[in-house]
C-alpha cells in the first residue's frame, strides 16, 4: 500500500512536468497561412520559419508548428544592465541580446527590449516520496502551472524622412480603408518569395544596400527584384503611382504618416490585412497586422503597381 501511495503522489508532478518542458506549438488549421499564425500569436513570419526549419511559407493542415517563447517589453531605465534587467524578468542575457539582435551589451536609457519569457525558470521538481508513516495522508495538491499567453508587442514608429519642401496636397486624416477580400491573398505571387527573402534584413536610416535598408529602399528594392523600376522616396512614390480605390490587392503600397501632413512611411501589403515593412521597431524587416490601432490611426492610404510586367523574382 506505501509503494501505492509512493507513486500516486510523484505522478502528477512527473505530468506536470512533462507539461512544463513540453514547447509552445500549434496545429495547422484549414485555411491557415504563416501570416495568420504570426498575427494571431503576435509574432512574425521569419521567425516561424527559423523555429520550424521551413523553407517556404507552404503549410499542410495537421503540420505541428513550434512557436516562439511569449515576451513582453521592457524600457531600460538609468543604472540598468542585461544582467539586472534579466534577473528582473525571470529571463536571461542571452534570451535578451538573441531577441533583440543585440551585437554587444551596451544599452541606452528609453531604449525597449523584447524580453523573452520563462527562459531561466527552471522546471519545479516533484515532491519527494511518502514515507510509510505518511501514507495514510493525501499528497499536498500541485501548484498549476501558469498557461502562457503571446504578447504582442505595440510598434514603435519609423523616424521620419528628412523635411522636405512640400510639393504635395495635405493628406486626408485616417482614410478608411476597405476590408480584405477573402481572395487577396496568393501565396504562389513571387512577390511573396521576394519578401521572405528580404526579412530580418536591418534597418537602418537613409541605407539602400544589401546589408541594409530603410522604409522606401525596401520597397523599391522587392519590386526591382521583380522586373520593377519604381521612385526611391516614400513621397515620391505616394506622388507617382496610381491611388487605390476600393479593398486593397496584393503588392499594394501602403502609406503612413507619423507626423506633419506628409507621408514619411511605406509598406507593402501582402493579404489578409498583414503587411511588409523595414521598421525601426526591431531594427529590421518585418511583417505586421495593418489592423493595430497605432496603424490604423496613422495609416493615409494605398498606391497600386501592375504586376503584368514583372520578371522572375531573384533567388533567396
Amino acid at each position: 500500500m506505501a509503494i501505492v501511495m509512493r507513486r500516486i503522489g510523484v505522478l502528477p508532478w512527473l505530468m506536470l512536468l512533462a507539461l512544463a518542458q513540453a514547447p509552445n506549438t500549434y496545429t495547422v488549421q484549414p485555411k491557415d497561412t504563416l501570416f495568420s499564425i504570426a498575427k494571431r500569436f503576435g509574432t512574425s513570419v521569419e521567425l516561424l520559419l527559423q523555429l520550424n526549419n521551413l523553407s517556404s511559407p507552404s503549410l499542410e493542415v495537421g503540420q505541428v508548428l513550434r512557436l516562439p517563447t511569449p515576451t513582453v517589453t521592457y524600457t531600460v531605465q538609468p543604472k540598468d544592465t542585461l544582467f539586472s534587467i534579466a534577473k528582473k524578468n525571470n529571463s536571461t542575457v542571452e534570451a535578451i541580446m538573441q531577441e533583440n539582435n543585440l551585437q554587444g551589451p551596451a544599452l541606452r536609457v528609453g531604449q525597449v527590449l523584447r524580453i523573452p519569457q520563462g527562459a531561466s525558470t527552471p522546471s519545479s521538481p516533484p515532491s519527494p516520496a511518502p514515507s510509510p508513516s505518511q501514507a495514510a495522508s493525501p499528497p499536498s495538491p500541485p501548484t498549476p502551472v501558469p498557461t502562457l499567453t503571446p504578447i504582442t508587442p505595440l510598434p514603435n514608429p519609423t523616424p521620419p524622412e528628412p523635411p522636405k519642401p512640400a510639393d504635395l496636397a495635405p493628406l486626408p486624416a485616417n482614410p478608411p480603408r476597405a476590408e480584405p477580400a477573402d481572395t487577396d491573398y496568393d501565396p504562389t505571387n513571387p512577390l511573396i518569395q521576394v519578401v521572405l527573402k528580404y526579412l530580418g534584413l536591418p534597418y537602418v536610416y537613409g541605407s539602400s544596400s544589401d546589408l541594409a535598408v530603410d522604409c522606401s529602399a525596401f520597397v523599391q528594392k522587392i519590386y526591382a527584384d521583380l522586373g520593377i523600376k519604381i521612385p526611391r522616396t516614400s513621397r515620391d512614390q505616394w506622388a507617382n503611382l496610381t491611388t487605390v480605390q476600393g479593398a486593397l490587392h496584393q503588392g499594394d503600397l501602403v502609406f503612413f504618416s507619423f507626423g506633419g501632413s506628409q507621408v514619411d512611411h511605406v509598406g507593402i501589403y501582402l493579404g489578409r490585412g498583414v503587411f511588409a515593412h523595414a521598421n525601426s521597431y526591431g531594427s529590421r524587416v518585418v511583417i505586421e497586422s495593418l489592423d493595430s490601432p497605432y496603424y490604423k490611426k496613422v495609416y493615409r492610404g494605398a498606391k497600386r503597381i501592375e504586376l503584368s510586367s514583372a520578371g522572375t523574382p531573384a533567388s533567396p
